[in-house]
């Protein structure tokens, strides 16, 4: 009597797990901020002040004063 038993057991288990995850988060912030102020203040402020005072005083005087006085006394006789 022969008995031949075999027994084949084959058990495969395969367990693939594959997670890909992938997370970009890109903030970009800009705040440019020019402030530009020119303030010019400029004053002129000029004064020309010219006072000529001229006074000529002329007095001239003139006097002349001619007297003539003649007296001319003729006697003449005759006899």
């Amino acid at each position: 009597t022969t008995t031949e038993t075999t027994t084949t057991t084959t058990e495969t288990t395969t367990t693939t797990t594959e997670t890909t995850t992938t997370t970009t988060e890109t903030t970009t912030s800009t705040t440019e901020t020019t402030t530009t102020k020119t303030e010019t203040t400029t004053t002129t402020t000029e004064t020309t002040t010219t006072t000529t005072e001229t006074t000529t005083t002329t007095t001239e005087t003139t006097t002349t004063t001619t007297e003539t006085t003649t007296t001319t006394t003729e006697t003449t006789t005759t006899t």
